[in-house]
């Protein structure tokens, strides 16, 4: 849950006061993938056949997820050490942190719920409606880690590209 809490709670402008969602944060991240997961299973849009293609490219990049998350550590210990580094940088760190796993926390359910949608299992007349769930899960799930996975590569290249402009600055 603490990941879950920390991931949202990066999901805030930075010159907002309050502790909501941002909207557009709300819209992108919230609503955009249930509607989409919704219009999947409305429309019974089927990805059976891609269930271990989805399985394989969840789990690497769910695999790289684990070691930007050791970088972003590392850099975490180096920022601490030197005091000259801002805040905005130590806070910014830190909400890539909650993203990344919040990522690798999403990759794992994904992982876990399209092997449980792949199994042949017949309940009668309920297996309908579990498919159904399944697949709304599902569609929601990756559409919700293809975003944040979105997310953290633009964070890290706006962190990256920012300590590249710090190095580069004369010093004074």
């Amino acid at each position: 849950m603490k990941i879950i809490k920390g991931h949202f709670g990066t999901l805030r402008s930075l010159s907002q006061t309050s502790d909501t969602i941002y909207w557009q944060d709300f819209i992108l991240f919230i609503l955009f993938p249930i509607i989409v997961a919704s219009c999947i299973t409305y429309f019974n849009l089927e990805f059976q056949s891609q269930i271990t293609n989805l399985i394989a490219a969840i789990s690497i990049l769910g695999g790289f997820l684990f070691n930007l998350l050791a970088i972003i550590y590392n850099s975490m210990e180096n920022l601490k050490k030197d005091s000259r580094k801002s805040r905005i940088k130590q806070k910014y760190i830190k909400e890539i942190h909650s993203n990344i796993s919040y990522n690798i926390l999403l990759s794992i359910f994904t992982v876990i719920f399209l092997i449980i949608y792949n199994i042949d299992f017949d309940l009668g007349c309920i297996t309908t409606y579990i498919n159904k769930a399944l697949t709304l899960l599902n569609s929601f799930l990756i559409v919700s880690f293809l975003l944040t996975l979105l997310m953290v590569l633009n964070r890290v290249y706006i962190l990256l590209n920012k300590n590249i402009e710090d190095k580069n600055k004369p010093s004074s």
